[in-house]
């Protein structure tokens, strides 16, 4: 009897040491696959696999989530695929319903393991049915566990209700003996400290990516900063180059040394090697070109400089040409290929003073082979508003320089032809007491003689043709011998209805050459009044800006005076190119009906 006891108490001890050998296996072979884990969904998984063999549980489910914003994971074995994806979609309400045990200062309880009662679970109807098991555990101060195993192999309803009424005074798990709830805690432990190691290493490295990212940033807001420095590094140049400038500028009266002044200082301030600045003048077929860095390709010539501005002009994407029009030309080297530039363009600016002055700057690429950056090209645009004004100032004061040096001319003429006059009033005068001297002398030959004879008619009528033909020489304004109008070719005359054509479809301009009274008795519409005697005041005044292909039709004729051919033959002196004259006069025109004034 005794040795029977003996044995049956060494069997129970053999099967209590192989079931600890087993449990601590199982630990081992846990410990060894979850250590090398750094994926928390990886690890519940591994868990699931190797707590359920030795429990004898046929489905597990395990939770992972954090309470704070119901978010997690839910992973299972043994479970049908749609009840496994069902069963994901109810984290939240798992959530509200296993973890709503706090303290009062919002932290989980110091317990990692809570064990639970079926009877306990509100979230019951939750989790799949035949679940024996289920623990709530806590990871760390944001995440916890929930671990549900169920059915187990070896369940037995009189050891389950044994079990449960002592493990709820022990702490250990219902339905399980002590080794096998020993086993589970230890499991437990093990999962717990791989899902916080796992957890830890996931913060570190989401913290050096953040740290990485805000490092990135901070690179970046770095080399921003020192462009944004170098951009205001380069404004201040560029404002402190513009400002010398217009002080430069503000000394100059001619437009080339305007422009000479102005395109160094904008190579210099934008930091290129090269570039150009042209004016033309269409009206007075000129050009006012500066160079610097390149040489100059033919485009001081009127026609490939006309080339060159009509390309800007068109390439501005300008609809009309209005005063002091300054525009941006886009794509520069594209646009003006072939107008003859020395250099590749990086930045062009059309601009125009009026219809007939109108130019291009053109600057190359910068010193590091970069184009101008969009904020250069618009304080170049700015720039080149400013060389506008002092142009056009430079213009003015030429065309001023010029009237005063015309007045001072004209001046100068009529101060000699006052001096003529007054020596010829005074040859006259010498003479009218001359010829009084005369007549008086051939009174008393005729009293003293009182006979008349041919002989003296012939001394009278020589007497007086000599007297004529020293005043006429000695008056300015005396007849001579042969009217001008012989002595020149006739000019090119045209028919009133042909001057109708052409004063409407070629913008011909009908000149009247006779003297301003009978200009305001009756003239031909719209004409101009340009007599002989007033020809170069009223010419500088009136038409010196009329272009020379403009046809002018003249009129003004009678059968003793040819004011019109006079007229005629001053505008083609002028190089004017198509000068005509009316044919039979203003009669000829009103004959016709065409309008008259008044």
């Amino acid at each position: 009897m005794i040795l029977q006891q003996t044995r049956t108490a060494g069997v129970a001890m053999r099967l209590e040491l192989e079931r600890k050998r087993l449990s601590l296996r199982v630990l081992l072979e846990t410990a060894q696959e979850l250590s090398g884990i750094l994926q928390p969904r990886k690890i519940m998984e591994t868990f699931l696999l190797t707590a359920m063999g030795p429990l004898g549980a046929i489905r597990g489910v395990a939770v992972l989530a954090r309470p704070a914003g119901c978010e997690g994971m839910i992973l299972s074995r043994g479970l049908p695929p749609a009840e496994a994806e069902a069963l994901e979609q109810r984290l939240p309400d798992i959530c509200d319903a296993y973890f709503p045990y706090r303290d009062l200062d919002g932290d989980l309880p110091s317990s990692k393991i809570r064990v639970l009662r079926r009877d306990q679970a509100q979230g019951d109807s939750l989790l799949p049915r035949g679940m024996d098991i289920l623990l709530c555990f806590n990871v760390d101060e944001d995440h916890c566990g929930l671990l549900a195993l169920g059915p187990l192999l070896s369940r037995d309803e009189t050891n389950l209700d044994a079990g449960l009424d002592s493990g709820l005074g022990a702490g250990l798990d219902p339905g399980l003996d002590a080794d096998a709830s020993t086993l589970l805690h230890s499991l437990l432990h093990l999962l717990i400290g791989a899902l916080r190691g796992a957890l830890a290493v996931n913060n570190i490295r989401q913290l050096s990516v953040d740290l990485g990212r805000k490092n990135d940033r901070l690179t970046e807001s770095l080399a921003s900063s020192q462009a944004i420095q170098r951009g205001l590094d380069r404004r201040v140049h560029q404002l402190a180059a513009t400002n010398e400038l217009a002080g430069e500028l503000a000394h100059l009266r001619e437009v080339q040394p305007i422009l000479d002044s102005f395109l160094l200082t904008m190579l210099g301030a934008f930091s290129v090697s090269c570039g150009l600045v042209l004016v033309l003048d269409r009206a007075e077929r000129h050009v006012d070109l500066a160079v610097r860095g390149a040489p100059d390709t033919g485009l001081s010539g009127f026609g490939a400089a006309d080339a060159l501005v009509y390309k800007a002009f068109i390439a501005s994407r300008v609809h009309s040409v209005a005063p002091l029009t300054v525009e941006p030309i886009n794509a520069p080297a594209l646009a003006l290929a072939g107008c003859g530039l020395p250099f590749d363009c990086g930045c062009a600016i059309y601009f125009a003073l009026d219809n007939d002055v109108q130019g291009v700057l053109a600057l190359g690429v910068t010193l590091s082979d970069e184009a101008l950056e969009d904020e250069d090209v618009q304080m170049v645009r700015a720039q080149v508003g400013t060389l506008l004004g002092y142009v056009l100032g430079a213009r003015h004061l030429s065309t001023i320089t010029a009237l005063n040096n015309g007045l001072q001319k004209r001046n100068e003429e009529l101060t000699r032809t006052v001096a003529e006059l007054t020596e010829a009033r005074q040859t006259i005068a010498l003479l009218e007491r001359a010829g009084e001297r005369v007549r008086s002398f051939l009174h008393a030959e005729a009293l003293r003689s009182k006979r008349f004879s041919w002989l003296d008619c012939g001394v009278i009528l020589v007497a007086a043709m000599l007297l004529g033909f020293l005043f006429n020489l000695a008056s300015p304004n005396g007849v001579p011998l042969l009217p001008e109008h012989l002595k020149r070719p006739p000019a090119q005359t045209v028919t009133a209805q042909k001057a109708r054509e052409l004063q409407q479809s070629e913008g011909a301009l009908m000149v009247d050459a006779r003297p301003q009274a009978f200009f305001d008795q009756r003239h031909v519409r719209g004409a101009a009044n340009l007599t002989p005697a007033l020809f170069d005041m009223v010419y500088l005044m009136r038409f010196a800006q009329v272009p020379l292909n403009t046809p002018l039709i003249v009129y003004g004729g009678n059968i003793s005076r040819r004011w019109d051919e006079d007229v005629a033959a001053k505008l083609m002196a002028r190089e004017h190119e198509r000068v005509l004259v009316l044919e039979d006069g203003l009669s000829a025109w009103a004959g016709r009906g065409y309008p008259v004034e008044p």
